[in-house]
């Protein structure tokens, strides 16, 4: 024997006699997401439908079995057995008998999630600027004062000046010889 009723407009109950186990089952679902909890409990064989009501603090489930009367408490996602059997203002809520095949707690009908949209493409990167300091992520590039880094291919030198590689003087192009110290140059 298999019931269930909505319990909200995105929440639905699922109540499944297997034996002496009651299975219960809480679909929520909001836009994109479902989400499923199930729990059980020995209440023995059913004798009679299952009865549910509303209550200020959430819902009642009364179970009459072979074993005797049992209450389980549902408040929002979580559910307990409880020894209330006082049910006053309470609403009784229809439940509606399903078949066995759509109510075992791995085929709970779920209603079809949307498709996902596809992701827009990502904006280039502004360059950022502090001061005399700039990169541009685009580029691969970054310049601090007359300093730069790129990661192009082909860099291009705009300095025109040598150096001695040993004592570090600025040297003349031609020169053969460091002037300073008298190393020999590579040209």
């Amino acid at each position: 024997m298999s019931y269930t009723v909505n319990l909200s407009s995105n929440q639905r109950l699922t109540v499944v006699n297997q034996g002496t186990q009651t299975l219960i089952t809480l679909v929520s679902s909001s836009p994109g997401q479902q989400q499923s909890q199930s729990n059980s409990f020995t209440t023995g064989n059913w004798t009679s439908a299952p009865q549910l009501y509303k209550t200020g603090s959430g819902f009642i489930l009364q179970l009459n079995s072979d074993r005797g009367k049992h209450h389980i408490l549902i408040q929002g996602n979580s559910m307990s057995t409880t020894t209330t059997s006082s049910m006053q203002n309470a609403v009784q809520l229809d439940l509606e008998s399903i078949s066995d095949r759509t109510s075992s707690p791995n085929n709970v009908e779920f209603e079809p999630m949307q498709p996902m949209k596809p992701m827009k493409p990502m904006q280039p990167m502004k360059p950022m600027k502090m001061g005399d300091m700039s990169m541009d992520i685009n580029q691969m590039s970054m310049q601090m004062g007359n300093m730069s880094l790129s990661m192009e291919k082909e860099q291009k030198s705009t300095s025109t000046k040598h150096f001695c590689t040993q004592c570090g003087q600025e040297t003349k192009i031609g020169d053969r010889f460091c002037g300073s110290c008298g190393h020999k140059l590579d040209n």
